[in-house]
């Protein structure tokens, strides 16, 4: 009996120290937490800025933004580092879009599209505008781009390798309201869609 209650008695104490030693340690993360949390507001500066609303609002239900995080001072030098995200706000979330690998569905960007939204000849560079904002093109890529219907399909073509060229296929009913959304890495003008 008495060897029991010893055999107690020390895993008890051992988990006080063990849940003392935690808290220390908590205090201890606390206050570095605070110095770090100084030091990221003292090093960076973000901003919000609403991208070209006269192109978005007219094809999406959100608005859409870029987030600009810039970082001086670091290691003792006056240059600064910034990052930019692009990002849309769907009122209860703040998403970056789909980002593109190979041939991609992009049901989110889809979903996000205006219900009386028609991608028609008249809309179309207005499209080509909005994928310019969400889905920019790297300044060091040749521009590539073009647009055109095909087969019920509108390609909005961003840039060529060889003979193939890629970019956003968007389906469309016989109204022009779009029912699907993809990027395709290869579509070759005598492929057949």
């Amino acid at each position: 009996m008495t060897q029991i209650r010893t055999t107690f008695i020390n895993i008890y104490t051992l988990g006080l120290c063990l849940f003392c030693s935690f808290h220390f340690y908590a205090q201890i993360n606390e206050q570095a937490t605070e110095r770090l949390n100084r030091f990221m507001q003292e090093s960076c500066q973000t901003t919000y800025e609403e991208i070209a609303p006269e192109v978005t609002s007219k094809i999406l239900k959100y608005p859409v933004y870029y987030i600009t995080r810039e970082t001086k001072n670091m290691y003792g030098r006056k240059e600064h580092a910034s990052s930019r995200f692009i990002v849309i706000d769907t009122g209860d979330h703040v998403k970056t879009f789909e980002p593109i690998k190979t041939n991609t569905n992009l049901p989110e960007l889809y979903g996000y599209i205006q219900q009386d939204f028609l991608l028609n000849q008249q809309s179309a560079p207005e499209f080509e505008a909005l994928l310019d904002v969400i889905y920019p093109i790297e300044s060091w890529k040749p521009d590539k781009r073009e647009f055109f219907l095909k087969d019920g399909k509108w390609y909005f073509l961003r840039d060529a390798y060889f003979r193939t060229k890629q970019g956003f296929e968007v389906s469309v009913d016989m109204d022009g309201k779009i029912t699907g959304i993809r990027y395709k890495m290869k579509w070759d003008e005598n492929e057949e869609s």
